[in-house]
Parts: C-alpha cells; structure tokens; sequence
C-alpha cells in the first residue's frame, strides 16, 4: 500500500501545477461576486459586495450602440465594457469591446497579457493578423467581412485595420474581467520614463538620432482605468513640423533596418518577411505623424 503512496503525491503535485499553470482569473465560489470600487486596499481582483445589496444595474451598460469617435490619428476607437464598467462580471473571466474604425483606420500591434480575444466584424471589412512568439514569429492574417469572426491567442501581438472605403464596426469578446492593453510602439517609444536610445538603436539597428526623435513624440494614451480607451496621438502641429530631410532620411533608414532584418533572419527569398516590415514601417510613419512619400499639410 505504501509503495503507491509516492506515485498518488506526484501525480497529485503535478496536476496542481497544471492547474496554477493554466489558471487565469479566479472562479467565483458563489453564484456572483459583484464587485466593490471604493475601497483603500489593493487585491488581486474586487472585494465583493454584500450580495443581498446587489441589483440588476450591478449587471448592466448602456451605450454600445452608439459609434466611437474616430477624429484621432490612427482613425479607430475601442470603448472597452470590463469589471469597471459592469460590477457584476468580477470572478466571471469575461468582457466585451466595441471597436468603431475610420476609413483605413487602425488598431495598432498591441497585446492582451491575460486574455483571448474573440472578435467578429458587423460592418466594413478588416484585415487582421496576430504574430507567433519566438523564435517562429510567424504571422497570420485574415481579411474579414460582415459576419466574419476570428480568433486572438492569449498574450500574442495581433492588431486590426480596416481596408475599406467605409466606416467598420467590430464586437471583441476577451476571457478576462479585467485583459490588459500593452500597445507595442507605446511601450517601447512611450515609455515613462523613456527608454534609453541607446538600447533602442541597438534592438532596431537604427540611428540614436531616429530613436531620440521618437522618444519625443507623444503617442496614444490609453487608459489604465477601465474608461473608453480613445486612441489620441496628441503630436501637436509644431512638433509634427519639426521633421525635416534628415528626419525622412531616418525613417527610410528605419524600413532599410527592418528589411535587413527579415532578410538576414529568413533568406533573400522571404518576401513577405519584408513585405511585414515595410508594412509595419509605413504603420510608425503614420503615429509620428510622417507621410514619407507626400508629406502632410505642407510641414515636410
């Protein structure tokens, strides 16, 4: 009987680890667990209410029928309906977005470090991709139409852009009350504080004078809060002016670093590698404020 004793502890072991590996939010222990926003201590998740407290508006939002505005830079907006929103989803692993999208309007490489997201398009069409993690990285895309649904693994960059001549509409659902937003050029060039240029003219192969005039630029500020998360690149017009030939020369060198890049790591003979980076280039052109080819409003 003994001798089976070891055998059950390593099984039971490890299928605890399998379960703390693969956990996410916490599982309610209760029918619900609306949860509570005052309070001065900080949990990993919401104190619950008093459930003989609760209503129905604990359980309730209004407002996704109407559109975002989209007057920003990258022509998108995402109104995020999380645990902040509806009290009641607290311990219920679950949240929904609208994300209301310009003519080519974008939703730049971003990540949801505790979420899947499901997304399905209700008007326009998009085209949308999510990239592998190391070492791999490979990247899969999709041109959606109304009715279309497509899927976004949890913790990978993926983003959304609308190809049409006419305003798009989408619905995500995210497997967290509460799925975080890490968008990509935000947390590398706006940083707080800044990254050292150094580092960054190291890690995209570019000059410190590329990566030093990035670092200036205000780019989208997202909140942290729960609120209707309305991309803004707040560049003013003076600074968006600042650019000049040497700034252009830099921008192309940033497609040439990119491009060396994809080359060198896959083969002369992997096209759309480039393909990615030149497109991801023309992507950063557009947040600073750049049109390389014509220019904008006369400022190059």
């Amino acid at each position: 009987m003994m001798k089976g004793v070891p055998y059950l502890v390593t099984v039971a072991l490890l299928a605890l680890a399998s379960t703390l590996a693969f956990a996410d939010d916490p599982s309610p222990l209760q029918d619900f667990c609306v949860a509570i926003n005052k309070t001065e201590v900080f949990v990993n998740g919401k104190f619950c209410k008093d459930p003989k407290l609760t209503t129905a508006d604990d359980f309730f939002f209004s407002g996704l029928d109407k559109p975002g505005n989209t007057e920003n830079k990258l022509g998108f907006n995402v109104n995020l309906v999380n645990v902040d929103k509806i009290l009641g989803l607290n311990t219920l692993g679950i949240s929904l977005a609208r994300i209301d999208f310009a003519p080519y309007g974008l939703n730049p490489p971003h990540t949801h470090p505790r979420a899947t997201e499901i997304l399905v398009v209700l008007e326009g069409t998009l085209y949308v991709g999510f990239v592998t993690s190391n070492t791999d990285n490979r990247l899969f895309t999709k041109i959606l139409n109304k009715g279309d649904v497509f899927v976004f693994p949890v913790g990978l960059i993926h983003f959304q852009f609308n190809v049409g001549h006419t305003n798009a509409v989408a619905f995500s659902g995210l497997s967290s009350q509460n799925p975080g937003l890490i968008t990509i050029a935000d947390a590398v060039f706006g940083a707080n504080p800044p990254i050292n240029p150094d580092v960054l003219a190291k890690a995209f192969q570019l000059d410190k004078t590329v990566t030093s005039h990035l670092l200036r630029i205000s780019l989208s500020d997202h909140s942290a809060r729960g609120e209707a998360m309305t991309t803004e690149v707040v560049t003013t017009e003076a600074r968006r002016c600042e650019l000049n030939g040497n700034d252009k020369v830099g921008l192309l060198r940033i497609f040439g670093g990119f491009a060396r890049v994809a080359v060198g790591r896959h083969g002369v003979g992997s096209r759309w590698v480039a393909g990615v980076a030149g497109g991801f280039v023309r992507w950063l052109s557009v947040v600073v404020g750049v049109l390389v080819d014509s220019g904008v409003d006369g400022c190059l």
